[in-house]
């Protein structure tokens, strides 16, 4: 009885050749074409019968795999009819791509079926045919798979398994003792690598299960790249051709169309009896699908890629590697930095350029949350691939400069307090310096200084406030599934912290400081730079591609573009390092100083420009500059004349707002005869207090620092310098000498006289600048008679981060140490009142101020100590104070407001100078202008000296304890300030005092109508004394 046929088993079993000819299909082991074209057309027309038709074709591909495994003959047919299976599923797939979802399912079973009849056995090697015609059809249905419409199901994840494997295999030879077939490892390999081409190509392994399925492509990729058959110039080579779209290998190029005119590649196994594929073949096809994958992934992909290649090179992939079958030992990839930074640089430009950022941040991260621990070739390499790409020429537009630089700048500082000779520092400084190479934003390297020095002096203030703050540092990381080793990672340095010592905290700023050169360096050398301010605002004239080209120059995409120079404001918390007890230190900020004055800061002009767009006013410039100034003035007095710059713990634990703070305690401490601990109480102070004292060459180095200051900022360094430079010749003759009974051990000549030396080589350059002769011709007079330390022209910068030479102790300077005491060598060798008068009298420094030379002789007459150094330092004190404030209007000021630390004492309402924390800081977030004071009205009266009468405690300007009186020190300060209200104390001859009474400001309405209090005018303004006027603004009208 014959029974008839389905439509759908007829049409399929037409395509199969007789079953007498199938052996003799081969090698094509083609269909009927006339048949296929039948089934196709059958369904195209009718999608539903897809099911039924592939159910059909998978029951065949079952047997016909079972029949290939085996031998002989039957093997024979069996693999023949499977080969057909495969050629049919593959045209299935192309021809009904619209009705694919019936026949995924069956299309996947045919093709694993295939790949497992393909597999090599003890009695013969892989099926390079059935793997290759498996390929092609894997190909089909990748390229066709549509995620929106299709579910990427696990038949699909062990596919890619399959043929990842495939393209990582590593088959033997005939003889099993000679070790793999090169040949038949490329032909093998190659077959892998094409269908995973297809992959790469589809929608599917962009779909939303992209990490499972990138944790198997990503290895079998990279495998491929090695150099240990390559040279790394090819893969240099090699990989420039792919970024340009023409890889040597290029039948697998990856060129991903829409879905509607997308094409399959027929994948085929090598020919017998032809050469092989090479080694380079395999390389160039990885790196080309490598390089197809990242070009067409988003930010989240491109990380995964990323976390993926980092696993490979731990040998922790998702996807097992199969070691070496020849006796080689498998190594770790990390031992081979070079290459490694070749896979990073190449990762990050086959990336989209709006990606490539994400490339660096992955690997900072794993560094930034793997860096504990000894170090390792891990380490280093990752910081290597880090720097490769911070310093190439790849523009990394989106990257976050600042999270980049606390994550390392964390990094380093915890391993600094691990071990301060830890072998990774000068590879992480290196690093950090490249964030200098390219300019994303205008402000981006003035950014950074202020994020070094912000840590810098987090790491100068107590524990208890440099731990929160150092933490809160390096948990700025801002990348993803870091929650739990974040929490780890401050657990960890908040201990280390505590456990820490000055060894740790002076090596971890030494390391900073040197971050800072090096950033600055590279910005330097970087190409395409240009110091222009980027707010200027483009004319209505900019239209089209001329504005488009204009705005993309101004953001730098591809080089260091245009950038503000970094604001002095910004190294201001870090003055006092170069007071620091630790001389490496010293020397290394020294040198920071010289390479921000020399290289960095915008300099004054000293001639007034008359251009249309002329520079910013020269007040406005100088109060820009001039804190950073006052405070190094103040630290270079203190290191000059200190006789130990390590001040007691006790001190320390009183900081609360800046290390500035330190300074006008360490001065009190040196200077003070009397007070209890002083190094000059008692004797001339012990060894090691003595051992932190300035050698000979920090006082080269800040005469250097000072004279750089002097010609990068002249007007700025003659207004806060001048009057330091004085104090400073003066108070060398007078504090460093030997009192009484104390032992002369010759360190207080040496210091008086390159206190002296300082002091004379910065007025000898003052009056270079200024023209002024008589301060040129003092300066080189005192020069004259000041033997050399023996060690000009002064410190170099040292390489990478090793410690300064030998130093050069006072005690090796023969030719000063010949100088005795001298009965003249107490007083001062210069004339300060010469000084400030030829200053004030200098033609060329009015005309660069644009100040009178009576309010220059007031203002360099002003008093001056470190503690007032400090208080000026954080006020920006100028004698161009509120010039720019209305009476009226009362505008906000651009600096932020002035407020003493320490509170008010109880019976002035003055700031204490010299406690335990004596000097001011700067409240960013209090209030946003100087005329929210806080203080009160009284307190300006106070200020203004008129204040009620003194307390006996305060008479004759003394208090019992033989201090200066608190409220004379406030109303200095106040002074110096400036006035408030512009006519306050102008030439109206009218006080700033009956204008608060007329006004009836701060008077109890009762009180008023008794007419003024008669106790206010009793005792003369301290302020005008013998006649002379208060230092009045410039340019009031």
């Amino acid at each position: 009885m014959c029974i008839p046929k389905s439509n759908h088993k007829k049409l399929v079993d037409d395509c199969y050749p007789p079953p007498k000819a199938l052996i003799t299909s081969a090698p094509e082991y083609r269909p009927n074409s006339n048949e296929l074209g039948r089934l196709t057309y059958y369904a195209q027309n009718k999608p539903a019968k897809l099911t039924k038709v592939g159910n059909l074709l998978e029951s065949k591909a079952q047997a016909d795999a079972r029949a290939a495994k085996a031998s002989g003959p039957a093997a024979d047919k069996g693999k023949a009819a499977l080969m057909i299976t495969l050629a049919i599923t593959k045209n299935l797939l192309t021809e009904c791509k619209n009705s694919l979802n019936y026949f995924i399912k069956p299309s996947q079973s045919i093709i694993a079926a295939a790949l497992d009849a393909a597999q090599p056995t003890s009695a013969r090697p892989r099926d390079l045919e059935i793997s290759a015609r498996a390929a092609s059809a894997f190909y089909a249905l990748a390229s066709f798979l549509d995620p929106a419409s299709s579910v990427v199901d696990e038949g699909f994840q062990r596919l890619l398994r399959s043929f990842a494997l495939l393209a990582v295999e590593r088959p033997l030879g005939a003889d099993a003792t000679l070790g793999e077939d090169a040949e038949q490892r490329n032909r093998t390999r190659l077959i892998g690598l094409g269908a995973l081409a297809g992959a790469v190509a589809s929608d599917a392994i962009y779909s939303s299960n992209f990490k499972q399925l990138l944790s198997l492509l990503t290895p079998a990729l990279v495998e491929n790249a090695k150099a240990n058959r390559v040279t790394l110039d090819w893969l240099r080579s090699e990989s420039n051709k792919a970024t340009e779209g023409e890889p040597t290998y290029a039948e697998f190029n990856i060129a991903k169309k829409p879905l509607a005119i997308r094409r399959t590649r027929s994948i085929s196994a090598h020919v017998a009896g032809e050469k092989g594929p090479s080694s380079e073949d395999v390389i160039s096809a990885a790196i080309g699908t490598l390089r197809g994958l990242l070009r067409h992934a988003d930010a989240a992909q491109v990380q995964s890629i990323v976390q993926n290649v980092i696993a490979w090179l731990d040998n922790k992939s998702a996807l097992s590697i199969p070691v070496p079958k020849d006796g080689r030992q498998l190594v770790s990839h990390w031992d081979d930095p070079e290459w490694c930074c070749w896979l990073a640089e190449s990762l990050c430009s086959w990336t989209s350029l709006q990606y490539r950022f994400v490339v660096l941040d992955t690997l900072v991260d794993h560094l930034a949350e793997n860096g504990e621990g000894k170090a390792t070739n891990k380490h280093l390499s990752l910081i290597q691939m880090s720097r490769t790409i911070l310093t190439g020429q790849l523009s990394l537009i989106g990257l976050s400069t600042s999270d980049t630089l606390s994550n390392l700048c964390a990094l380093a500082v915890r391993r600094v307090y691990k071990d301060t000779r830890d072998s990774l520092l000068p590879p992480l400084v290196d690093c950090i310096s490249g964030l200098g190479t390219h300019v994303y934003y205008a402000d981006q390297i003035n950014d950074i200084v202020e994020e070094i020095s912000g840590r810098i002096a987090a790491l100068q203030m107590p524990e208890s406030i440099s731990d929160a703050a150092s933490v809160k540092a390096s948990n700025n990381l801002g990348a993803v599934h870091r929650g739990q080793q974040q929490d780890l990672s401050s657990h960890l340095h908040r201990q280390r912290l505590a456990n820490a010592g000055p060894e740790q905290r002076d090596e971890s700023i030494r390391v900073l400081l040197f971050c800072l050169q090096g950033v600055l360096k590279a910005t330097h050398q970087s190409s395409g730079e240009i110091h222009e301010a980027v707010d200027v605002k483009s004319n209505g004239a900019e239209k089209g591609k001329a504005a488009a080209a204009s705005t993309d120059s101004k953001i730098g995409l591809a080089h260091a573009g245009t950038r503000n120079r970094v604001a002095p404001a910004s190294i201001l918390p870090t003055a006092s390092l170069l007071a620091s007890p630790n001389h490496a230190v010293r020397l290394a900020y020294a040198q920071t100083l010289i390479t921000l004055f020399r290289d960095e800061f915008d300099r004054e002009q000293l001639e007034r420009e008359s251009a249309v767009f002329a520079a910013a006013p020269i007040g406005e410039k100088v109060s820009d500059a001039i804190g950073v100034v006052h405070a190094i003035g103040a630290a270079a007095h203190v290191m000059c004349l200190s006789k130990s710059l390590s001040p007691p713990a006790q001190v320390l634990g009183n900081l609360r707002e800046s290390p500035l703070e330190l300074l006008p305690q360490i001065d009190r401490i040196n200077a003070d005869p009397g007070r209890p601990g002083s190094l000059s109480s008692g004797g001339s102070g012990t060894p090691a207090a003595e051992s932190t004292a300035a050698l000979p060459v920090d006082y080269v180095a800040v005469a250097q620092a000072l004279e750089h200051a002097v010609t990068a900022l002249p007007c700025s360094a003659a207004l806060a310098l001048t009057p330091m430079l004085v104090a400073l010749d003066k108070d060398a003759g007078s504090r460093l000498t030997v009192h009484g009974a104390t032992v002369n051990t010759g360190l207080e000549n040496q210091r008086r006289l390159s206190s002296r030396m300082v002091a004379a080589r910065v007025l000898a350059k003052l009056g270079e600048t200024f023209d002024t002769d008589s301060v040129s011709r003092a300066a080189q007079g005192v020069l004259s008679q000041i033997p050399s330390l023996g060690i000009e022209p002064g410190p170099s910068p040292v390489g990478g981060l090793t410690l300064p030479s030998e130093v050069v102790p006072f005690s090796a300077v023969g030719s000063i140490n010949q100088l005795g005491e001298s009965s003249s060598s107490s007083s001062p060798s210069l004339n300060g009142a010469l000084v400030i008068n030829s200053l004030a009298s200098s033609s060329k420094l009015q005309s660069a101020t644009q100040l009178d030379a009576a309010t220059l002789k007031r203002w360099l007459e002003r008093d001056w100590n470190v503690g007032i150094a400090v208080d000026e330092a954080f006020a920006g004190s100028s004698p161009y104070a509120h010039s720019s404030l209305g009476t009226g209007s009362q505008q906000a000021s651009r600096r932020p407001s002035y407020t003493p630390i320490n509170g008010l004492s109880a019976g002035g309402n003055a700031f204490v100078n010299g406690s335990n924390a004596s000097s001011a800081s700067v409240n960013k977030n209090s209030r946003i202008s100087m005329q929210a004071p806080s203080t009160g009205v009284n307190d300006l009266r106070e200020a203004l000296g008129t204040a009620a009468s003194l307390s006996s405690k305060q008479a004759n300007g003394t208090t019992q304890d033989g201090s200066l009186s608190t409220d004379r020190r406030a109303s200095r300060r106040e002074s110096r300030r400036g006035p408030v209200v512009t006519s306050a104390n102008g030439s109206n001859g009218t006080s700033a005092v009956a204008i608060l009474d007329s006004l009836k400001v701060g008077v109890d309405e009762d009180a008023s109508r008794l007419g003024r209090d008669t106790s206010w005018s009793a005792i003369p303004a301290k302020g005008i004394t013998n006649g002379t006027a208060p230092i009045s603004p410039p340019y009031t009208s």
